[in-house]
């Protein structure tokens, strides 16, 4: 008996990360949440094709785009300043936001990474980033945290607008806040106070509605979901005619298979019928808007874009509609879908690399 129930705890282990998405600290009020789980042993980002494929595509970019080294070079500043490690297979992310009827958010992200707190505060006095406490919790400004990092990052972060900025409520400035080695909170102080308050068993998290953890489970291994709750959404008149509840976009892999849904949850029966339809009018005219002109020849380009769009279409199986639900699944064959991603890739670089070269100022 003690080795049965070791294995079925062992079982219980592996299998609960795959169904069970941790929402914990993101507000249950929040419109739109999401989440991410462990890509851990995921064929699609975790496997030796994964690897190989990452390989290639950066091979393929290498010559005529900077952004991939950009990006290790930028990678590397986090890790060196902050312990935490982007490429991590064990990161998970949560969070998710809501927005007023006068178009002011309010929302923080949640980073589940393991991380060197002790570097990372060395690093911001170091650089004398301003300082931010949501409650007892210290964090720093976030733009002036991220600019520390890499001149990249600073470009990015200073392009970057935060929500409700234009509002004269929200001049809280965002900032980063770490809870432990294990957990930063990325939001406005107040938020992240309630936010790390919800980490801490203070009060009720987001958790999903039943249909759509039945949607989420059909995926396989989900390691992705993002919600809508259109009750926090700001009321219109055209939202209330739609009839449209909530939705689902969700991402997973089933044995060699990666499977997309889209469940979308109206008020009646009746309302769901029109988006059903729209929807399966949609699909059912694709392959013909991707006919080529009689009295226009295809370049070799526009041919392989054609094939590839052919099989792209080819995993989106026919809309189901079930009562007040509509729902969209797509399956791809991993090796396929790799695949064609690469063709994708190697058509941009041709194109890019047969553009001029962009004239130098005097």
């Amino acid at each position: 008996m003690r080795i049965i129930s070791t294995l079925a705890l062992a079982l219980t282990a592996a299998l609960l990360p795959a169904q069970d998405f941790d929402f914990k600290g993101v507000p249950a009020e929040y419109a739109v949440t999401f989440a991410t789980t462990s890509s851990r042993g995921l064929k699609i980002s975790d496997s030796p094709e994964a690897k190989a494929f990452k390989a290639r595509i950066e091979k393929l970019v290498a010559g005529f785009d900077k952004s991939g080294q950009d990006s290790k070079q930028m990678q590397a500043a986090i890790k060196n300043a902050t312990g935490l490690d982007l490429e991590s297979s064990d990161n998970r992310y949560a969070g998710g936001f809501s927005v007023s009827k006068e178009g002011s958010f309010t929302g923080g992200l949640i980073v589940h990474g393991r991380h060197d707190s002790a570097k990372l505060a060395a690093h911001a006095g170091a650089n004398n980033v301003p300082t931010l406490r949501a409650g007892n919790t210290k964090g720093w400004k976030a733009e002036e945290l991220i600019a520390s990092l890499s001149r990249e990052l600073g470009q990015a972060a200073s392009n970057f607008p935060a929500p409700g900025q234009d509002k004269p409520d929200s001049q809280e400035e965002f900032g980063v806040f770490d809870v432990d080695n294990d957990t930063l909170v990325v939001a406005q102080p107040k938020e992240a106070a309630r936010i790390i308050g919800l980490l801490k068993g203070q009060g009720a998290s987001y958790a999903l509605p039943a249909a759509q953890r039945s949607a989420l489970a059909a995926t396989g291994r989900p390691y992705i979901v993002f919600s809508v709750n259109a009750a926090k959404l700001p009321a219109t008149p055209e939202l209330a005619q739609s009839g449209f509840v909530a939705g689902l976009f969700a991402m997973g892999e089933k044995g060699n298979e990666q499977v997309m849904k889209m469940n979308a949850v109206f008020s009646s029966k009746e309302k769901a019928a029109p988006m059903a339809m729209q929807a399966q009018g949609m699909l059912a005219m694709a392959p013909m808007m991707l006919a080529a002109a009689p009295s226009k020849p295809e370049t070799v380009e526009e041919k392989e874009m054609k094939a590839l769009a052919g099989e792209f279409l080819a995993g989106i199986q026919p809309v189901e509609a079930s009562g007040n639900q509509v729902t969209l699944t797509a399956k791809w064959d991993t090796l396929k879908l790799y695949d064609m991603m690469e063709k994708i890739v190697a058509i941009g670089a041709t194109k890019m690399k047969e553009m001029p070269a962009p004239a130098v100022g005097k």
